[in-house]
C-alpha cells in the first residue's frame, strides 16, 4: 500500500459484506500546546496524531508529502497534507474502495462492490475519478512493471491495465485461489492467495506465473517485498513467511510476529507489521528476525503506510488516521 494497501481478513464467504464494511485507522489529536510570551509570534498548532478522516478508512498510501486513505464506507479516497493534516480533500471513486495505490502520476482504487478500478487526478483538488470497469470484482492494486496490476478474488485472477489507455492488457492471469494481496518488487509482481494459503510470481513481461506457488501460512493477508526478500503476513496463524526474492521459495522457518499480522510496510531500517487483532504496530528486523512493538493503535486497524517522515495507520472502527514519527 502499501500498501497501500495496504489488509484486513477478507475471505471468500465474506466478500459482499467485507467490501462495504472495511477497515482503518486512528490519529490522535496532540495535546500540547505551545504557549507564546508577549508580543512574539505564536507558536504553530502542533501536527494531530489523530486524525478523523472517513467513516470506514480501510486502505493509506503516501507519496509527494500526501497521504491518502481510501474510505469503503464513503465511496470515496480523501488526500490529506502530510504536513498539516488537516487540510484535506476528497475525491469521489466507484463503490466500495478496498485498496489503493499509487503510480503513474495517478491515485488508483481497487473498487469491490461495482467491478471497477478508479483513477484519480492528484494535482486536481477534489476531483472525481474516472472509472474503468474491468468485469470481475476488484480487491487489491499496485502499480508498476508497466501496468496497474488488480486482483480479482472470486475468479482467482489477476488482470493488467494499460495506464496509457486505460484498458486492460492480455487475459486474465490465475494465480490460485482467491487472490487478496499483491505487490511489485524484484522484476515480478507477487500475489497472495488467501484462499489456499500460497504465493504465486508473476512475469510481468509474459503475464504468467513462474513456476509453482509457493506454501506460505495460514489465511495470508498482506505481502511485502525488501531487504532482499518477499514477506506475507499470515493472520490465520499469527506468522510472517519470509520468500527469496529472486526464486520465490521459503527461506528458514515461519517467524512468529503478534497474534493476527495483517498489513505490512517496509521502512529503511526494517519492516512493520500491524498486528489486526490487538492494534499493535511492530517492528521486524531483517537481519536478525526479531521483532519489538513501537506503537500500539486502538480500534480496528487495517493498513500501514511509511512515507513524509512518518508512518501512518488506518483505524477503521473510528474512521481515524494514526501518525507514527520517525519511519
Amino acid at each position: 500500500m502499501t500498501t497501500a494497501a495496504r489488509p484486513f481478513g477478507f475471505r471468500p464467504w465474506a466478500l459482499a459484506g467485507a467490501a462495504v464494511l472495511l477497515l482503518a485507522l486512528l490519529v490522535v489529536p496532540a495535546l500540547i500546546v505551545l504557549s507564546s510570551r508577549g508580543g512574539s509570534k505564536p507558536a504553530p498548532a502542533p501536527v494531530p496524531s489523530r486524525l478523523k478522516v472517513a467513516t470506514q478508512p480501510t486502505d493509506v498510501a503516501v507519496a509527494d508529502g500526501t497521504v491518502w486513505v481510501a474510505s469503503g464506507r464513503d465511496n470515496g479516497v480523501v488526500s490529506i497534507d502530510a504536513r498539516d493534516p488537516r487540510q484535506q480533500q476528497r475525491h469521489a471513486t466507484g463503490a466500495a474502495p478496498l485498496r489503493l495505490a499509487i503510480g503513474a502520476d495517478s491515485v488508483w482504487t481497487a473498487d469491490a462492490a461495482d467491478d471497477t478500478v478508479t483513477r484519480v487526478n492528484p494535482l486536481i483538488p477534489g476531483s472525481a475519478g474516472r472509472r474503468i470497469r474491468i468485469g470481475s470484482d476488484a480487491l487489491d492494486i499496485a502499480v508498476g512493471d508497466g501496468g496497474t496490476w488488480v486482483t480479482n478474488g472470486q475468479r482467482g485472477t489477476v488482470i493488467r491495465i494499460d495506464p496509457v489507455s486505460n484498458r486492460r492488457l492480455g487475459p486474465p492471469i490465475r494465480t490460485g485461489n482467491f487472490p487478496t494481496a499483491l505487490a511489485i518488487g524484484a522484476n515480478f509482481v507477487w500475489v497472495v492467495n488467501s484462499g489456499d494459503g500460497t504465493v504465486a510470481r508473476v512475469d510481468p513481461r509474459e503475464g504468467l506465473v513462474i513456476g509453482r506457488r509457493t506454501p506460505v501460512g495460514r489465511d495470508p493477508q498482506d505481502i511485502a517485498v525488501g531487504f532482499g526478500s518477499v514477506w506475507v503476513a499470515n493472520r490465520g496463524d499469527g506468522t510472517i513467511s519470509r520468500l527469496s526474492a529472486s526464486t520465490g521459495k521459503r527461506v528458514g522457518r515461519p517467524i512468529r510476529v503478534g497474534g493476527e499480522p495483517g498489513a505490512l510496510a517496509v521502512t529503511s531500517d526494517g519492516l512493520l507489521v500491524l498486528d489486526t487483532a490487538g492494534g499493535a504496530v511492530l517492528e521486524l528486523d531483517p537481519r536478525t528476525l526479531r521483532s519489538r512493538q513501537v506503537a500500539s493503535v486502538p480500534g480496528f486497524p487495517t493498513a500501514v503506510a511509511v512515507g513524509a517522515g512518518a508512518a501512518w495507520v488506518v483505524d477503521a472502527r473510528n474512521g481515524t488516521v494514526t501518525r507514527l514519527a520517525g519511519k
